[in-house]
C-alpha cells in the first residue's frame, strides 16, 4: 500500500455577480496584468529571476497592494522558471491569459442562506473592504466540499468573457495493490484490456464523423471538442472501477518522424486521439479508486508474440496480428495489452531477432 496526498481543481461561475462587481473583477485583472508583464520583462531583461526588491521598486503607478504585488511576482518566477529551463532561445514572454492566483489573505468562503449556496470574498486593495460574489454549487462538487479539505489557495480564471473562481480540494488515499491487467489506449478502440475487453469505439467516429467536418475553432468545434472529452472521461469511469491495478506502457513522442509519411487527413485524426489526457486521467481515476497503477516501458509491444516472444512488424496488419513464427492469432491491441502486463509481471521481452542472418552456401 502506498500513501499519497492527491489534489483536484473545480471550477465555479462568477457569472450570478452584478455588473459593478464583473467590472471590479475586470480592472483587477487589468492591473495584475501590467504588473505579472512588468515582473516576466524584468526577469527576462536580466536573465534572472525577480526577487521582492522589485516589488519595492514597482515603478508604474497602481492601486494594488504591496500582496498582491507579491502574488504577481511569484507566478512571474514560474513562468521565468519554465522559459529559463528551455535549450532553444525563445523570445521574451508575453502574458496575455492570466489567471489570478491568490492565497487566503485575499479571499474567504461564508456559506449562504439564500438561493446561493456561497458567497466568495475578494479583498478590495483600493479600500480594503470585501467585495461579495455570489456562487453555486453543483452536484459533483459537493462531495468534495464533504470529504475533501479546501486548499489554501485559489485561482481567478476569465474564459470567453466570464469569469470563474477555481478552487482546489486535498485528500490522503491509500493506494492499494490489486490483481493487474495491462491497458493498450489506441485510436479504433480507446481502451483494450488484457483479459480481450473492449472499450470505447465510438471514439473513433466522433472523431471523424463529428469533429473533423467542423470548421477549427468555430464554437460548434468547441463544443463537439467538449462532447469528446465527455465521452473519454465516460468510458474510463467505466473501465477504472477499482477492481485491478491498471498497467500502461509510456509512449513519447508519438508524430516524431511521421511528417511527409502519414496523410494529412490521418495527421488531423491523430491529433484528437488524446493519448496524454487518457493517460493522465486514468492516473487520477486510480487515485480517486484507491488503486495503485504502473508505467512499463512500450517498445516492441506491438508486433511482438505473447506466446513465442517472436518480433517482427510483420507479424501485425492493421488491426489483426498473426505470428510469423508459430502462428498465433488475435486481435492486435489485445496482443498489445497482453505483452503490457508481460512486461510488469515478467523480466523484460527480449524478442527473438526478426529476420535471421542469411548464409551463403560456397559448394
Amino acid at each position: 500500500m502506498q500513501a499519497k496526498e492527491i489534489k483536484r481543481s473545480l471550477l465555479f461561475s462568477l457569472e450570478f455577480a452584478n455588473a459593478g462587481k464583473k467590472k471590479f473583477l475586470d480592472q483587477l485583472w487589468e492591473e495584475y496584468k501590467n504588473a505579472l508583464q512588468y515582473f516576466v520583462d524584468k526577469g527576462f531583461d536580466e536573465r534572472s529571476l525577480p526577487s521582492y526588491e522589485h516589488v519595492k521598486t514597482y515603478s508604474h503607478k497602481t492601486w494594488l497592494s504591496k500582496r498582491y504585488l507579491g502574488c504577481a511576482l511569484l507566478q512571474a518566477v514560474d513562468i521565468l522558471k519554465s522559459v529559463f529551463q528551455r535549450k532553444k532561445k525563445v523570445n521574451k514572454p508575453e502574458v496575455k491569459k492570466v489567471s489570478l492566483k491568490l492565497d487566503k489573505r485575499f479571499y474567504r468562503l461564508e456559506r449562504g442562506n439564500n438561493s446561493f449556496n456561497f458567497w466568495f470574498l475578494l479583498r478590495n486593495p483600493k479600500d480594503k473592504n470585501w467585495v461579495h460574489f455570489p456562487v453555486k454549487n453543483y452536484r459533483y462538487a459537493q462531495k468534495y466540499f464533504d470529504e475533501w479539505k479546501l486548499s489554501s489557495g485559489m485561482e481567478l480564471l476569465k474564459r470567453d468573457g466570464k469569469w470563474f473562481l477555481k478552487l482546489t480540494f486535498k485528500k490522503e488515499v491509500v493506494l492499494e495493490e490489486r490483481g493487474p491487467k495491462g491497458i493498450d489506449i489506441g485510436y479504433r478502440k480507446l481502451i483494450t484490456l488484457s483479459d480481450g475487453q473492449v472499450f470505447g469505439r465510438e471514439i473513433k467516429e466522433i472523431i471523424e464523423k463529428k469533429i473533423l467536418p467542423k470548421k477549427q475553432g468555430s464554437k460548434r468545434f468547441k463544443r463537439v471538442l467538449d462532447y469528446l472529452k465527455t465521452e473519454v472521461n465516460r468510458v474510463l469511469k467505466q473501465v477504472i472501477d477499482g477492481s485491478f491495478s491498471p498497467v500502461l506502457e509510456k509512449l513519447k513522442n508519438l508524430k516524431r518522424g511521421k511528417r511527409g509519411k502519414w496523410r494529412r487527413d490521418i495527421n488531423r485524426r491523430f491529433n484528437y486521439w488524446m493519448y496524454g489526457y487518457v493517460l493522465r486521467r486514468i492516473k487520477e481515476l486510480c487515485e480517486v479508486a484507491g488503486v495503485q497503477w504502473h508505467i512499463v516501458p512500450a517498445s516492441y509491444t506491438s508486433r511482438t508474440c505473447p506466446q513465442c516472444g517472436y518480433e517482427d512488424r510483420a507479424n501485425r496488419d492493421g488491426e489483426w496480428f498473426h505470428c510469423l513464427n508459430c502462428g498465433y492469432e488475435n486481435d492486435a491491441d489485445v496482443v498489445g495489452a497482453v505483452n503490457i502486463l508481460w512486461r510488469f509481471g515478467r523480466e523484460p521481452i527480449v524478442p527473438y531477432p526478426a529476420k535471421p542472418p542469411s548464409v551463403s552456401l560456397n559448394l
